[in-house]
């Protein structure tokens, strides 16, 4: 026994420092598993983590879109020559310059005056699409009044583009019809039914509007129709105040009174307000007559 503890002894005495430093080393390691790889230099440090998708590539702007062109126009002396020749030239004229407001407007003038008036209707139908500022055009009015007062054929139709065609000039003008006594009772029945379709009322001006109101009054006006009148009437409805203002006979002694005597009062003081408003309309501003 004593002989082999002298040989352990002896075998532990002859080991290198290196040796014992090793064998005490190992069973660190393996009670705490191999150390942490380092992460590549530049990484995140997230395995596996995705790239980044590249942005997507902007489209080229597209170019803007040509400006339109402007309609081809005619010289004056083109136009003056062809109304000297007359209507064929006129209508030659129109084919060259179909955009061209006054070759329209001299061509459906001169169809009028031939009484071409289905061609009139049509030239001043597409005048008023591509200008509708020729709408206010007082030749174009008389002509489009003439036709109304023409035969039924042509006469409807001239309403219809009052109606759908004018904007507010167009309610005026069928007002016109409907109180004009030159105009028969078939025609002023129609421009009459045209006045209440819902989009001649919506384009109409409310001067028009409160005017012809009035007009189909059958009894005395209310207050608040009064008073629309009174804020937004013009002469057209001054002509139905004043009537209403007029003593009429009545009773079995025949005596004279108002026909709306309860609302006398209110309709003198919108008659008053209207002729100061029409009185102010017509006199020019101070300072805008010529020196």
């Amino acid at each position: 026994m004593l002989a082999a503890t002298g040989l352990v002894c002896g075998a532990v005495a002859l080991r290198s420092p290196t040796a014992v430093a090793v064998l005490e080393q190992e069973p660190s390691v393996a009670a705490h598993g191999p150390a942490p790889t380092a992460a590549p230099s530049g990484s995140s440090g997230r395995a596996g983590a995705p790239s980044p998708e590249p942005a997507p590539a902007l489209d080229p702007a597209e170019p803007d879109a040509p400006a339109k062109a402007e309609p081809a126009r005619a010289q004056a002396s083109e136009l003056e020559r062809a109304q000297a020749e007359g209507i064929a030239a006129l209508g030659a004229l129109a084919q060259r310059y179909p955009e061209d407001p006054p070759v329209l407007r001299a061509l459906a003038l001169a169809q009028g005056r031939d009484k071409s008036y289905a061609a009139a209707l049509a030239t001043t139908k597409r005048l008023f699409e591509i200008a509708p500022e020729e709408t206010g055009n007082d030749e174009l009015k008389q002509l489009l009044l003439r036709i109304a007062n023409g035969p039924p054929e042509v006469a409807l139709t001239a309403l219809d583009l009052m109606a759908k065609q004018m904007g507010s000039r167009g309610p005026d003008l069928l007002y016109e019809v409907v109180t004009a006594p030159r105009f028969g009772d078939w025609i002023r029945d129609n421009a009459s039914k045209q006045l209440l379709d819902p989009g001649v009322r919506q384009v109409a001006s409310p001067a028009l509007i409160v005017a012809d109101d009035l007009r189909r009054l059958t009894g005395c006006p209310t207050k608040a129709l009064i008073a629309r009148a009174r804020e937004e009437g013009d002469v057209r409805a001054l002509h139905y105040i004043k009537s209403l203002l007029t003593p009429q006979r009545c009773g079995a002694r025949m005596r004279t009174c108002l026909k709306c005597g309860a609302v006398a009062k209110d309709l003198r003081a919108t008659a008053s307000v209207i002729e100061k408003r029409k009185k102010a309309a017509a006199t020019p501003p101070v300072g805008s007559a010529a020196p």
